[in-house]
């Protein structure tokens, strides 16, 4: 008996290693990189839309190098162009021009809606999540202390079409009653503005031309360091699933997991891993997600009209 109980924990010992070893080469399998192609010079292009958040010209030789990494696992041309605002990018995947594209969570989820676009991946930021929130933003010497003493005054949003720049800072003052979701200038605040990027928003602000600024958590690495502590968040808003990467609704599966395997094989450790993705973005890198994932954050987009069906974002499903 004794023996047979003995032969038994070996037998447990060695399914547990066996286990963990497999789980191990599973996650193997996902990180690691697939094999470099030779590029076929006559296949159809890969068009990818970057989306330029500070200096087109900077963004357009940033994806340079984005462009040469994915070209030689792919093994097909890739060409990269930008655009200055998520409209756009969805535009030019609806029109064809765009079988990728770099946006935020509102863009995809209107391109979802509109032409089927499809979740590839989601970034990873600093945080070592996918996801973030937007803040309430303004000096701390503008004797601000609360949302309710911004009535009256101006605030700076970064685009319309933006989550992290406009909807969800917007929805930190209508969840708190100081807003409709019907109004925004004229009923709580004296003026809005629509400053074209957190950049400029947030510049807005600490120059003093608005008296906030209502854009992502990460707009504050935006300003110089030593202009960080002279500003403050008044409020934060709701999480949301972090920008992500987006694919034409008609790209082949096959191509599609490719190009997921290469960009989950970035290695923030590896010394040129990590130049390609500071060159995405700064991000830390990129995880699978699924729709549900954008449940809460369809719900607030609905109620301003920028989300028509937010139950396509209910499933639990793999997209």
């Amino acid at each position: 008996m004794k023996r047979f109980i003995i032969l038994f924990a070996l037998l447990i010992a060695g399914f547990i290693v066996s286990s963990l070893y497999a789980a191990e080469d599973a996650e193997l399998a996902v990180k690691t990189k697939p094999p470099e192609r030779a590029l076929d010079v006559k296949a159809e292009p890969l068009n990818i839309a970057f989306i330029s958040y500070a200096n087109p010209q900077q963004v357009v030789r940033d994806s340079e190098g984005v462009v040469n990494y994915l070209q030689k696992y792919l093994g097909v041309p890739v060409k990269g162009f930008v655009t200055l605002d998520y409209g756009s990018a969805v535009e030019a995947m609806r029109s064809g021009k765009a079988d990728l594209a770099f946006v935020d969570p509102l863009a995809f989820m209107m391109a979802h809606e509109l032409i089927g676009a499809r979740l590839l991946l989601l970034e990873v930021y600093a945080n070592g999540k996918p996801s973030y929130h937007s803040c309430i933003w303004v000096r701390k010497d503008s004797g601000i202390k609360k949302l309710e003493d911004l009535r009256g005054k101006s605030i700076a949003f970064a685009d319309q079409v933006d989550m992290s720049g406009h909807i969800l800072p917007r929805d930190v003052f209508v969840k708190t009653g100081l807003l409709s979701s019907k109004r925004i200038e004229g009923e709580f605040f004296k003026q809005v503005y629509f400053a074209g990027g957190d950049e400029q928003a947030m510049r807005a602000m600490f120059n003093g031309f608005t008296d906030a600024a209502g854009v992502s958590q990460y707009s504050l690495s935006l300003l110089r360091i030593e202009e960080r502590d002279q500003v403050i968040a008044l409020a934060n808003s709701i999480e949301s699933p972090s920008h992500l990467i987006m694919a034409k609704k008609d790209l082949p599966e096959k191509t599609a997991a490719l190009i997921k395997q290469v960009f989950l094989g970035l290695d923030r450790n590896n010394a040129d891993d990590k130049a390609i993705l500071d060159k995405l973005y700064g991000v830390q890198g990129y995880t699978e997600a699924s729709l549900s994932d954008f449940k809460e954050v369809a719900k607030v987009a609905a109620g301003y009209g920028f989300v028509k069906k937010p139950e396509f974002f209910a499933g639990s499903s793999k997209p």
